[in-house]
C-alpha cells in the first residue's frame, strides 16, 4: 500500500510536470516523449507490484526513474534538480526486500551515475533551452516530488511497523505476563522466578468428555471458547494471571508475576465467580453444566520455557495439590487446602472440612467452601 501510494504520487507529478513543460517550453516534444517512454517502464513496475511481484516491480520502477532522470539532465541540464532522483531512488531501493548484494550493487551504481553526471554534465549546455524561471519551478517540483516519492512510503512503512509491533506485543502479552515479556525482550531470554506466596486454581468441567461425544467439533470449540472467554474476563477484572487451558480445564494463579497479600482471597473470589457464571448461563445444552474448582496456596516456581512455541508456566507441589483438589472436589464448591482457608476471610464462607485421599500425599484434611449468604 505504501509503495503504491508512492507510485500514484509519482504519476500525478508526471502529469503535472509534463503539462507545465508543454505550456512553457517551445521544444517540449522530445522531453515529454522521453519521459512518457520511461513512464511506461515505471508503469510496468507498478503493474508487477500490484500483481504481487512487489520486489521486481519496485526494481523495474527504480530503473525507469533513473532513466527518466538521466534523460532530463541531458535535455534540460543540471539546474532542473533531476539529479535528486539518483539519491532518492538509491535509498528507496535499499528498502526493497531483495538480495542484499543485488540491491547494494544497484544502489551504488545509481550513486556512481550521479557522480558521473555531476562531473560531466553539471556545467554542460542543455539540449533544450528553457527560461530560468521555468527551470527554477521545475527544480522546486523535483524537490517536492522526490520528498513525496521517498517520504510517503517511508512514513507509511514506519506507521505500519509501529502497528505490527503493537500487534506482536499484544500477542506476546497474551502468552506471557506483561512484566515478564519486557524482561524477555530486553534480557538474555531466560526467565525463572521463585514465588514463595501464590495461590493456584484449577477449574474443570464435569463430564465434559461424555458431553463432547454428543457434540460436533465446532460445537465443542464454540462451547469451550464461550466459557473460557468469560473466565478470561473475570481474571482480567481481578488481576489474576491465566496460565493455560488443558483440554476442558482452566488454570490460573494469583500472586505472580507481582506478589500480592490477598492472593488466596482474590483467587477464591474468582473461583466463586466461575461457579456463578456456569450456574447462571444457559449454554443451550440438555443438562446444565457444572464445574469443579480446586485451590491451594503455597510456593511455586515459574518461568518461560520452549523455543518456537514458548510459554509461561508454573511448577511445584502447590500446582500438583491444586490439581488433585480439583479432581477430588465437588461440583458447585471450591475444594481448598487448609493453607488456603487460613488466608481468607472465613466469615464470608461456609466451610465443610473433610478428609480426602490425595495421590502422592495420602490422607489430608481439606475444605469444601461456598459463599455465605448475606441475608
Amino acid at each position: 500500500m505504501a509503495m503504491q501510494l508512492g507510485f500514484l504520487a509519482g504519476a500525478i507529478g508526471l502529469i503535472l510536470r509534463d503539462s507545465f513543460i508543454i505550456y512553457t517550453i517551445e521544444n517540449w516534444k522530445i522531453i515529454v516523449l522521453s519521459e512518457l517512454a520511461f513512464g511506461v517502464v515505471v508503469g510496468i513496475g507498478f503493474f508487477l507490484h500490484t500483481m504481487g511481484r512487489a520486489a521486481l516491480g519496485v526494481l523495474i520502477a527504480c530503473l525507469g526513474g533513473i532513466g527518466s532522470a538521466t534523460a532530463f539532465l541531458t535535455l534540460l541540464g543540471w539546474d532542473g534538480y533531476f539529479h535528486l532522483w539518483y539519491l532518492n531512488l538509491a535509498i528507496l531501493l535499499i528498502a526493497v526486500p531483495i538480495n542484499i548484494w543485488i540491491k547494494s550493487c544497484l544502489a551504488l551504481s545509481f550513486i556512481f551515475l550521479y557522480v558521473f553526471m555531476f562531473f560531466f554534465y553539471s556545467n554542460s549546455q542543455p539540449i533544450v533551452a528553457a527560461d530560468e524561471v521555468v527551470l527554477q519551478l521545475i527544480a522546486i517540483s523535483n524537490i517536492i516530488g522526490s520528498l513525496l516519492m521517498l517520504g510517503l512510503p517511508m512514513a507509511l512503512y514506519s506507521h505500519y511497523l509501529v502497528e505490527e509491533r503493537i500487534k506482536s506485543e499484544r500477542l506476546l502479552h497474551n502468552i506471557i505476563p506483561r512484566d515478564l515479556a519486557n524482561i524477555l525482550r530486553e534480557g538474555d531470554g531466560v526467565i525463572a522466578l521463585e514465588n514463595p506466596d501464590v495461590s493456584v486454581m484449577f477449574a474443570d468441567i464435569v463430564g465434559f468428555t461424555q458431553l463432547a461425544e454428543k457434540l460436533s467439533a465446532r460445537q465443542v470449540v464454540d462451547l469451550l471458547n464461550e466459557i473460557f472467554f468469560k473466565f478470561d474476563t473475570i481474571c482480567e477484572e481481578h488481576g489474576i494471571e491465566k496460565i493455560k487451558t488443558i483440554g476442558d480445564a482452566y488454570m490460573a494463579v494469583s500472586g505472580l508475576p507481582r506478589p500480592r497479600q490477598d492472593h488466596a482471597q482474590s483467587l477464591v473470589d474468582v473461583g466463586f465467580k466461575f461457579l456463578d457464571t456456569i450456574a447462571s448461563q444457559d449454554f443451550g445444552l440438555e443438562d446444565p453444566l457444572q464445574i469443579r474448582v480446586g485451590i491451594h496456596s503455597g510456593d511455586a516456581v515459574s518461568g518461560v520455557i520452549g523455543k518456537s512455541k514458548f510459554s509461561f508456566d508454573i511448577w511445584g507441589d502447590s500446582v500438583n495439590l491444586a490439581s488433585r483438589l480439583q479432581t477430588s472436589g465437588k461440583p458447585g464448591f471450591i475444594h481448598t487446602s487448609e493453607d488456603t482457608v487460613e488466608l481468607i476471610d472465613q466469615g464470608k464462607v461456609i466451610i465443610e472440612k473433610q478428609v480426602v485421599n490425595i495421590k502422592g500425599k495420602g490422607e489430608l484434611t481439606s475444605c469444601l467452601i461456598q459463599p455465605r449468604s448475606e441475608t
